[in-house]
């Protein structure tokens, strides 16, 4: 919803249009009550109306019960909005410079996409109700894309009044609502961490986590997993985290320790406990989290491809392929990179002498179908599978891929630094083949020709073309 940029630091605008002192919280069991069934109009209104019984001289109340509209969403958007402004009007009436009224008539106008009016409202609650930080916390944000010098000054100006108020982590929660984890990250820096509270703190590793600062995700992880030893997704954030890092020993404690706290787990749970697992090189019991991944989410086909990496790696390449054929059959969007590894499967089954020209031309036949479901990146698949004879040994095998991706590459007009590179190699590997594998040097010249024009530098095609020698015999 477009207009949620404007809320991005009142992402949860009851919890953060309290008012600097509170005067009453005895009115939060009824406003639940009502909460619960806001949207059922004949439900609500015998509750509201003994609410208001109770309340309508409570100003922090009103703003709440306004609040409670604005943010139902099952209610109708008219209704919502009406009733949320008829609330802040009713708080306004019994005090006139009670900010968090104007905030929640600016967070009316933002959930409508105007921001000048949001801002309008942001600045009357700055001016009438000074020490309240949420006007100063809303102007920022709604400023900070189309003035963000403003932006900046207001929240200085928050330092002035408001010394005690922690700005930073305000405006960190802020970016970090609005997924700008970059930012966020930028501002929790600034924070002294252990002022943070538990929520912030997550905000502030998680931050780290999508920012793809992995190493820092996992220290403040731990950091929050020692604070607040109860909070599951502290395990679960440092556990992601080390198996990110590839520190799976600490990846396994802390996936134990998650699995250990709580008796509702996910899949990720297992996911990540199984990659530790893998990581650590303790294969069956990786593969056996990765089965309890899949038992809870039959869905999730990643399971299946963890578990033939797994099989791979242990060796087991029998059963590395049936389940990457499990993977390949209930995933209909697998990648080119699902079809290399169970082609690899097949070549590497080879490479140990079983059934080595069998299992090659199974390979092949992978890398064949990659080529014909992936055409624009053909030539790589078929440039694997010229490699792929090479190392078996099989060296009659690689000209006919070697020159197919030839064919396809210089009937193109324009190459890329990838393609450009893969057609090199497909003549340079050609070029091999017959001077070292035929021993027939003048048959692999045009292709060591066609490598010097590609690079001038490589020195096999120098080497091949007497370059180096001609050279030579000039300076003497």
């Amino acid at each position: 919803m477009k207009s949620l940029k404007y809320l991005a630091i009142g992402a949860m605008i009851m919890g953060l249009s309290a008012p600097v002192m509170a005067q009453t919280v005895d009115y939060k069991p009824q406003l639940e009550a009502i909460t619960k069934v806001i949207s059922n109009e004949a439900a609500a209104k015998p509750l509201i109306k003994e609410y208001l019984k109770s309340f309508k001289k409570n100003p922090e109340a009103l703003v709440a019960l306004g609040n409670a509209y604005l943010m139902a969403k099952d209610c109708d958007k008219a209704t919502r909005e009406s009733m949320a402004l008829q609330y802040a009007d009713m708080a306004l009436a019994r005090n006139k410079n009670y900010g968090d009224a104007f905030i929640l008539k600016g967070d009316i106008e933002a959930i409508n996409d105007d921001g000048g009016e949001a801002a309008m409202w942001y600045q009357q609650a700055m001016m009438l109700d000074p020490q309240n930080p949420e006007g100063y916390m809303r102007y920022a944000n709604v400023n900070r894309k189309v003035s963000p010098e403003e932006s900046a000054r207001v929240l200085n100006e928050l330092r002035k009044i408001r010394p005690d108020y922690p700005v930073d982590a305000e405006t960190a929660h802020s970016y970090y609502t609005a997924n700008k984890f970059d930012k966020a990250l930028e501002y929790f820096a600034k924070c002294d961490i252990n002022q943070l509270d538990e929520e912030k703190l997550f905000e502030y590793a998680f931050s780290a986590y999508n920012n793809n600062q992995k190493d820092k995700a996992l220290e403040i992880s731990k950091i929050g997993v020692n604070k607040f030893p109860k909070r599951l997704t502290y395990k679960r954030l440092a556990m992601w985290s080390a198996v990110e890092v590839k520190n799976y020993e600490e990846g396994i404690k802390y996936a134990e320790d998650a699995i250990k706290s709580s008796t509702e787990h996910t899949a990720l749970d297992y996911t990540f406990y199984g990659l530790a697992l893998k990581g650590a090189e303790r294969y069956d019991e990786a593969i056996e989290q990765f089965k309890k991944a899949s038992d809870i989410d039959k869905n999730d086909v990643a399971s299946l491809q963890y578990i033939s990496e797994t099989y791979t790696a242990k060796g087991d390449e029998d059963k590395a392929i049936e389940y990457a054929k499990l993977y390949m059959d209930k995933n209909t969007n697998a990648s080119p990179s699902d079809y290399s590894k169970l082609a690899n499967i097949y070549m590497q089954k080879a490479e140990k002498n079983i059934d080595k020209e069998a299992n090659f031309a199974k390979g092949a036949e992978i890398f064949e179908s990659m080529a014909a479901k992936f055409p624009t990146i053909a030539a790589y698949p078929y440039l694997q599978i010229g490699n792929w004879a090479l190392v078996l040994d099989l060296n009659d095998k690689c000209v006919q891929p070697f020159e197919k991706v030839v064919s396809m590459l210089t009937g193109k007009t324009t190459l890329d630094s990838d393609e450009q590179g893969y057609l090199k190699e497909a003549y340079s590997r050609l070029g091999l083949y017959y001077w070292s594998v035929k021993d027939d040097l003048e048959s692999a010249k045009p292709y060591y020709q066609k490598v010097y024009e590609l690079d001038p530098n490589d020195e096999n095609a120098k080497r091949a073309l007497g370059i180096d020698q001609e050279a030579q015999e000039v300076t003497e």
